[in-house]
């Protein structure tokens, strides 16, 4: 039984939060590359078993990039019904409230879910691209579950730095082998952040407690060896931009450009949440922590420079790290009894939550009809013998259903229009813009 109101209302949140995203999951169709991750790489063949995974992402780190563990996740997923990627996505969400909760644990379950709200209100607020992130299963599987699998990495550094509470166990230490070498392996821009925050953690723990933990060395050595491999791919090397200055200068001025748009927000409620801490005395080693994390995440996105493109997905671990940054500031101001700036920006925070919520939902459940308009017309176009199809383009006008621009081309030789044909089992399959109303 649960014996407290806060208690109550941690619970209410966690399951809020499940049922939100295990509903706008279900309402979020298969799209773009999940027809490509349904075959083998190399051969084309339907991926119906684990065994095939292995052959098709060896040839997948040669051709396409070096994220073989977060795209062996995807095709491994892509073998059920669509049904388990909503329950474990739903489920993630979930995951991701519990791994931010860590941080200010001790704060008590009242405080805990007036963070965890606040945190929930900014991510669908301000995350660039929120349905790529969150509800598109290959765009879910390489973003909002790779922070999962950062956070689990970096809890051993955290707690050490925090002095938290941390269960040593030879299970556990064991299973910190595999899950750190993922954690390097999974992605370019997100590992390589986490690996930063990782070392400063270290560095600072061995400078403070005069020794160096052979886990954390351990850790490290691991999450780089798996960074290695993701970045010495053969199909990575072909994906950094021309390293000429006008080049260069033109990529730093888009990724400022779209970082001031996305980020300003968040960094203004970090830098105000900062000012306060530091006038009030809070706690050094959180406020150092917050420090690391908004550090990697500047390092996320500054990483693009160098990219040979950049969209808004890509600030995706950006965004994460600054807002767990700004919650953990703000609970050390809720620690010392100053409620003020935490409780207005919640209630802030909740004006712009309320406008989104409701366009946001109404765009994702428009593009579900649509996918069962196209579904049926699919349908009767195999029964009618039809081998060249015609289907109707989701054009979402909101950054909650997934990838921003049209599903289909109008060439039928173009990407993914083959991957969906033959997922359907069409001879070719071109995209058309719906009627002018």
């Amino acid at each position: 039984m649960l014996k407290t109101k806060g208690a109550k209302l941690l619970l209410a949140v966690y399951i809020l939060l499940f049922l939100a995203m295990l509903l706008f999951s279900f309402l979020t169709p298969m799209l773009k590359d999940d027809y490509s991750y349904c075959f083998a790489w190399g051969t084309n063949e339907r991926i119906t078993s684990i065994a095939q995974i292995p052959a098709s992402m060896a040839v997948h780190r040669q051709l396409t990039n070096g994220r073989v563990v977060a795209h062996s996740l995807v095709q491994l997923i892509l073998i059920a019904p669509k049904a388990v990627f909503n329950l474990l996505n739903a489920l993630n969400a979930v995951l991701l409230a519990w791994l931010f909760r860590r941080h200010f644990r001790d704060l008590g379950e009242s405080r805990s879910a007036l963070l965890l709200i606040l945190g929930a209100f900014l991510l669908w607020n301000y995350m660039a691209g929120f349905g790529q992130v969150f509800l598109w299963l290959d765009g879910a599987v390489n973003y909002s579950w790779g922070i999962s699998l950062f956070l689990l990495y970096l809890w051993p550094y955290t707690a050490a730095w925090l002095g938290a509470e941390y269960r040593r166990s030879t299970v556990k230490d064991i299973l910190f082998l595999p899950l750190a070498f993922a954690a390097g392996a999974y992605s370019e821009n997100g590992s390589i952040a986490t690996l930063f925050a990782a070392l400063c953690l270290t560095v600072l723990t061995a400078l403070r407690e005069k020794k160096l933990s052979w886990k954390s060395v351990v850790g490290l050595v691991l999450g780089t060896l798996g960074f290695v491999f993701l970045m010495s791919a053969p199909a990575t090397s072909g994906r950094s931009s021309d390293l000429s200055v006008s080049v260069l200068a033109d990529n730093l001025r888009n990724v400022l450009s779209v970082s001031q748009e996305a980020l300003l927000p968040l960094y203004i409620i970090f830098a105000v949440s900062l000012a306060a801490c530091l006038l009030v005395g809070a706690d050094r080693r959180r406020i150092v922590l917050a420090g690391i994390l908004f550090l990697a995440g500047v390092g996320s996105v500054a990483c693009f420079v160098f990219a040979l493109y950049f969209t808004d997905r890509h600030l995706c671990f950006t965004i994460f790290f600054t807002v767990l940054a700004c919650l953990i500031l703000l609970g050390e101001l809720l620690r010392l009894g100053r409620k003020t700036l935490p409780v207005l920006l919640l209630a802030a925070m909740a004006v712009p939550f309320v406008f989104n919520l409701a366009l946001g939902s109404l765009d994702i459940a428009v593009i579900y009809k649509k996918s069962l308009d196209r579904q049926a017309a699919i349908e009767q176009a195999l029964a009618d013998g039809v081998r060249d199809a015609e289907l109707e383009v989701f054009m979402p006008w909101t950054k909650y259903s997934g990838p921003r621009s049209s599903d289909l081309e109008a060439d039928p030789t173009l990407w993914p229009n083959p991957s969906i044909a033959r997922y359907y089992g069409f001879d070719s399959v071109v995209g058309v813009w719906p009627p002018e109303s």
